[in-house]
């Protein structure tokens, strides 16, 4: 399944939205007066293959609480991204804009649920 999900094109919405949030961060880090390596990626194009990688890993998850009755329906993702984009490449974005992000939010799971224990 796994390499089918690979295969599947991400919402145009969440390319859009990597490429705003690694334009907006960065600037952010370089503000900051650090380098990607603060952050936790060798450079930008690792933390867009991270955000790849989560956009590749929430199509899972979406398809996992359809299959287990959580949600009626798929299609947030792409509306999640597209308000994310947004907001990241908005004239008066500030770093609060990325930081501020619940990057594990679902909408099918409650608050309580996404917390670590």
């Amino acid at each position: 399944m796994a390499a089918v999900a690979c295969e599947t094109p991400a919402p145009s919405a969440c390319t859009d939205m990597c490429g705003s949030a690694a334009a907006l961060y960065g600037g952010c880090l370089e503000d900051w007066g650090v380098d990607w390596s603060a952050a936790g990626y060798e450079d930008e194009d690792q933390f867009l293959a991270s955000c790849a990688t989560w956009i590749w890993e929430m199509s899972l998850l979406e398809a996992d609480a359809l299959e287990r009755g959580e949600i009626e329906q798929e299609g947030w993702l792409g509306p999640v991204c597209a308000e994310r984009h947004a907001a990241f490449s908005a004239e008066d974005a500030t770093c609060e804009a990325y930081t501020g992000v619940d990057w594990n939010d679902t909408p099918w799971q409650a608050p309580e649920e996404t917390t670590d224990g």
